[in-house]
């Protein structure tokens, strides 16, 4: 019984200080009107694109094409266009310049706290949006922030705070002149909900019990 508790306890523990973890996006994937998979042998995500209205939190439409490229400047990118071949007339990246672009990043069943973005082909102007849309896709996000400076210099990380947690996140570009790559997400899995300290307390009475059975 004492090496049951002590496991409990040490789950809970490990749950509750669960640190930050990083999925990166700058793997080389092909254009896909469904979903590209990315994991870091812990979390997987899947990575769709959509396009979204910037004045109501809504997602709009999700025929938007996505792809992910390799290297130190690479990470997701998306296309607005119907058909991939139209692709090579859009930009390569996560832009506003047609459909207001926007990479939807789906942990499952696993729920999250964004911690912070990585970007790529960031420039000063560039700004971003990220939604949370919690447990799924709702008629609209469930939390938002808007227009964050992407800082620029390139190869940039992005620091959140605030956002709700979730199993969905969107980020996307409204404004014409914002353009980038999401290179890496950032995050932490929500620790274990109260419920884990009960089972712990429940086996702490058992042990107390059996204790004085003994007695």
């Amino acid at each position: 019984m004492r090496r049951v508790l002590a496991l409990a306890l040490a789950a809970v523990v490990t749950a509750g200080a669960a640190g930050a973890s990083t999925i990166q996006l700058n793997v080389g994937k092909g254009w896909t009107q469904g979903e590209n998979t990315y994991s870091n042998g812990a979390e997987t995500v899947e990575v769709s694109g959509w396009q979204y209205n910037g004045w109501t939190n809504h997602l709009t439409s999700n025929t938007s094409w996505t792809a992910s490229w390799g290297g130190a400047y690479g990470g997701v990118g998306v296309c607005s266009y119907k058909t991939a071949s139209w692709c090579n007339y859009d930009q390569h990246t996560v832009d506003g310049w047609y459909g207001n672009d926007m990479a939807l990043i789906d942990f499952g069943d696993t729920v999250v706290r964004l911690t912070s973005i990585t970007f790529s082909y960031a420039d000063y102007d560039d700004r971003f949006d990220v939604l949370a849309f919690g447990n799924g896709i709702g008629s609209s996000a469930t939390d938002y922030q808007w227009d964050i400076e992407t800082g620029g210099g390139g190869v940039t990380t992005v620091a959140l705070s605030g956002l709700d947690t979730g199993s969905v996140f969107g980020i996307g570009a409204f404004h014409k002149k914002s353009e980038f790559k999401i290179q890496a997400i950032h995050y932490s899995v929500v620790p274990l909900p109260a419920a884990g300290w009960l089972l712990v307390a429940g086996l702490g009475g058992l042990v107390a019990l059996k204790r004085r059975k003994t007695a």
